[in-house]
């Protein structure tokens, strides 16, 4: 009887594996197709990440509801890879921020400040070519606004070739990186392996990562290394990972709270001190080393409040003009508020994981971006405790800024309403199911651990599916 069971389940097995494996496929084939859709239309860009969204929920109850075997992750990384690498080999059509970080590393090899000239300046013309400057975005006017760390990293990547799917591999190496380390965190939390799905086959990855070659991978990969340092209780190690997030892309330091231990100050210092570090390493043009920073936030509409989705909407409403320094002042205060449960919460085994997605996910809520890479740093989070709201807000984001209403302007407030309306939704709906059908399942991610954020101990010996 034990054998038969055995044989039935492996058989089961046997099938997830193939059911996978063809969803793997159609995503890979949506690759290929996809970097074309752009221009040419089809079947339209919209719809092929929207396909590869239901294959990617559909890959998840997979691994959820089904038995699997030594095989499954690989078939997971594989098809990951195989999706990526059909987006590197493509030329970047949603973004051309890519050709930006080929330039900075190109500047830094020529021994100069990649913050004190613009590309258009005449100092830089010697390295002007027929591929990579013509295509640089702000290149007339604007300074590099990318940290000391994305600049670090473009160097170090142009060494090897200053070219644009270089540069995208070697994102995707970024990723490989977060991958590995998911794992690891799984392993040490007593998850199943398989679960890194949720991060690796999510269609925002293939698209902002693997084809636009965003820098955001690698501060996914520094935020991943931090959550895993803070689990095996290295302050020091948790605060230099998190730094250089930071020194990538600025918004990992909100997370600062979430990762404090109390009593143990090494973090924060070395948090500090890595930051400064980087900072002076570039120091040498003064203020410029913030590069098109301030400039940005008048053009991005931080400034004048236009960008602000919350502030836009409550203007509406209540037909009034609230200034954006109090609609700034009221959001820092906000902030303020959930660091201060952050730390309260920082006892608490493993509730750091929790408080940083909750961080992540409001300040992304009180920026409301205008571009979906934004939403990127949400996933490794999202991998560990998939959260209803926050997994509603990456994915619903990942389509919606594929359509007409990604525009500028009133398309963006209606697209702003469709996504943190669902997010709202999403929260009432996660309380109502938490207080009154905690065991329903209805639109529950059973791959979160039970009792992870509220039990003080938690198994570590590793363990996966048969």
């Amino acid at each position: 009887m034990t054998l038969h069971l055995q044989s039935l389940r492996q058989g089961k097995a046997a099938a997830t594996n193939i059911a996978l494996l063809l969803f793997g496929l159609i995503t890979v084939e949506l690759c290929r197709t996809g970097v074309h859709e752009f221009h040419h239309f089809v079947h339209g860009y919209s719809e092929t990440v929207f396909g590869q969204i239901i294959l990617y929920l559909g890959a998840i109850s997979l691994i959820e509801r089904c038995p699997t075997n030594k095989w499954t992750l690989w078939i997971i990384l594989a098809i990951a890879f195989a999706a990526r690498l059909v987006c590197v080999a493509a030329p970047p059509f949603l973004s051309t921020d890519v050709y930006r970080y080929v330039w900075d590393g190109k500047v830094q090899a020529a021994g100069i400040n990649p913050f004190r000239y613009i590309p258009a300046d005449g100092h830089l013309a010697f390295l002007r070519d027929g591929s990579i400057y013509p295509n640089i975005n702000r290149r007339d006017y604007a300074h590099t606004i990318y940290p000391p760390g994305a600049q670090a990293i473009f160097l170090a990547v142009t060494r090897f070739s200053a070219t644009v799917p270089f540069m995208k591999l070697a994102m995707v190496g970024f990723e490989a990186i977060t991958c590995l380390f998911l794992i690891k965190i799984f392993n040490y939390l007593n998850l199943a392996p398989e679960r890194v799905v949720i991060y690796a086959w999510h269609p925002l990855c293939f698209w902002e990562i693997a084809s636009s070659g965003h820098v955001d991978a690698a501060a996914l990969t520094f935020l991943t290394l931090c959550i895993y340092a803070r689990l095996r209780n290295k302050p020091g190690a948790t605060g230099a990972w998190l730094g250089a997030a930071t020194l990538v892309k600025l918004y990992p330091a909100a997370l600062l709270p979430a990762f404090f231990q109390k009593s143990k100050w090494q973090m924060p210092a070395i948090f500090a001190a890595i930051v400064a570090i980087g900072y002076a390493c570039y120091s040498s043009v003064g203020k410029a080393v913030f590069g098109f920073l301030p400039a940005y936030a008048q053009e991005e509409g931080i400034e004048t409040g236009s960008r602000y989705f919350l502030l836009s909407l409550a203007n509406r409403t209540f037909h009034t003009e609230i200034p954006p320094i109090a609609y700034i002042a009221i959001c820092g205060v906000a902030m303020l508020a959930l660091c201060v449960w952050a730390l309260r919460r920082s006892a608490l085994p493993h509730a750091f994981l929790f408080s940083a997605l909750v961080l992540a996910t409001a300040l992304n809520l009180f920026y409301s971006p205008h571009y979906p890479w934004y939403f990127l740093w949400l996933l490794p989070y999202l991998a560990i405790t998939p959260w209803r709201p926050a997994f509603y807000l990456v994915t619903a984001a990942t389509y919606l800024f594929g359509t007409n209403l990604g525009a500028a302007g009133e398309p963006m407030y209606h697209l702003n309403l469709l996504l943190y309306g669902g997010f709202a939704f999403m929260l009432v709906l996660n309380i109502f199911l938490d207080v009154f059908l905690p065991q329903s399942g209805i639109f529950s991610l059973k791959l979160t651990p039970p009792n992870l954020f509220k039990s003080p101990t938690l198994i570590d010996r590793p363990a996966r599916n048969s």
